[in-house]
């Protein structure tokens, strides 16, 4: 495994991870504020990588696939209360 490899895989959320997040939303995008299926939705780092965010459930959210690809590195969430301790 290369070490870029190494890196994506820290970064990548698990299954598990990304089914929890959706879950925990309900299907519902933090950005949009709609409803999608699992498929339409891309994880993202709640507190974002690049800013020291985590790879952990907790650090998950789910959010439509064009939502994410615009949303960058900033900082957003639903107002729902997550423990990132």
């Amino acid at each position: 495994m290369s070490s870029d490899e190494k890196y994506l895989n820290l970064r990548a959320f698990t299954d598990k991870q990304k089914r929890e997040a959706y879950e925990r939303q309900q299907g519902i995008c933090p950005i949009t504020q709609k409803h999608y299926d699992i498929k339409d939705m891309e994880a993202d780092h709640i507190i974002p990588w690049s800013k020291g965010g985590k790879t952990t459930a907790e650090n998950c959210q789910m959010i439509e696939k064009n939502a994410n690809r615009t949303k960058s590195n900033k900082l957003f969430s639903s107002g729902i209360k997550f423990n990132l301790s």
